[in-house]
């Protein structure tokens, strides 16, 4: 095996290792395949410990400098905000991704006009609908703490969980790894400023006796770590995902009523944060979250 993508942290210290079968391996597991001779690559002694290097001769691509990303970008990616030309690393494992897919099956696949995502993105559908599955008890019950619409609750889910599937199994070992600012977590991509936001506004505390909760002012690395735990937990992420939802409804009632606007409620969603205005406008994303989304969502939460 070759290894095709290394992930950093948010110090740029490699923290995962993907093969060319699509795999993920920590830095402790990968140790062990290349001891093995069965992962091709090799291990140098350094002053301050081990670390990796491609194989000997090897060419300037096959370097592991030249396919490393840090975790934050493959989030970044998957939501639209960093170019497939710019991340070749990733984009060659998305090639090796989809070709691994059974391409009989049904696929969703996210959309975003400016990034041209659909050409990389996309998942199986009965992918996403497992991952969905067990969270529609916390959907309905975050829906009707918030009093906001369940099936865009769930819509809106379904898109999260489709943008992040092909990276999950690289992901979901690596979070403490990879926060930073603005880096969202969970399996609606709360991000942690958004979540302490939330508590200090009194719209959602995952833990009212806990009183370091909110943190004040902008988030230490240690408030990340210690927030993270909280935000993570999938009871806490889809409601503070409702609540975010109703503040966003709160906030825009001034100017606009869009409760009844399920399109502008996705585009707000995934936006940065934006003045009300009158006329709001759709996104691509929001308007396929408002529709395609939706209807999977009222089928599959009843």
């Amino acid at each position: 095996m070759k290894i095709i993508l290394v992930v950093t942290d948010r110090n740029g210290k490699n923290v995962g290792f993907v093969s060319d079968d699509t795999r993920a391996y920590s830095l402790e597991e990968t140790f062990r395949l290349i001891k093995s001779g069965k992962l091709d690559a090799h291990i140098v002694k350094g002053q301050h410990g081990n670390y990796l290097r491609s194989t000997p001769n090897a060419n300037g691509k096959d370097n592991l400098d030249y396919i490393s990303v840090s975790g934050r970008d493959i989030i970044f990616y998957a939501q639209g905000t960093s170019r497939p030309g710019s991340t070749p690393a990733i984009t060659n494992y998305l090639k090796k991704y989809l070709a691994s897919l059974n391409e009989g099956q049904p696929f969703i696949i996210p959309v975003d006009r400016n990034i041209l995502l659909d050409k990389f993105l996309k998942a199986p559908t009965i992918d996403v609908k497992n991952r969905f599955a067990p969270h529609t008890r916390i959907i309905t019950e975050a829906a009707k703490e918030f009093n906001i619409d369940n099936y865009l609750l769930g819509a809106i889910m379904i898109d999260e969980i489709a943008r992040l599937l092909p990276f999950e199994q690289i992901l979901d070992p690596l979070f403490m790894h990879v926060l930073g600012r603005n880096v969202s977590v969970g399996i609606m991509q709360v991000t942690l400023e958004t979540a302490n936001q939330l508590i200090k506004k009194d719209f959602y505390n995952p833990n009212p006796t806990d009183r370091k909760l909110p943190f004040k002012g902008v988030l230490s690395n240690e408030d990340r770590a210690y927030l993270y735990k909280y935000v993570l937990q999938t009871k806490h992420n889809v409601r503070f995902a409702a609540a975010y939802i109703h503040s966003l409804i709160d906030e825009w009632k001034r100017v606009i009523d869009v409760s009844q606007k399920p399109e502008i409620i996705a585009t707000l969603y995934n936006r940065i944060y934006r003045e009300p205005n009158p006329t709001p406008k759709a996104s691509e994303r929001g308007e396929q979250i408002a529709t395609e989304f939706y209807q999977l969502a009222k089928k599959w939460l009843t």
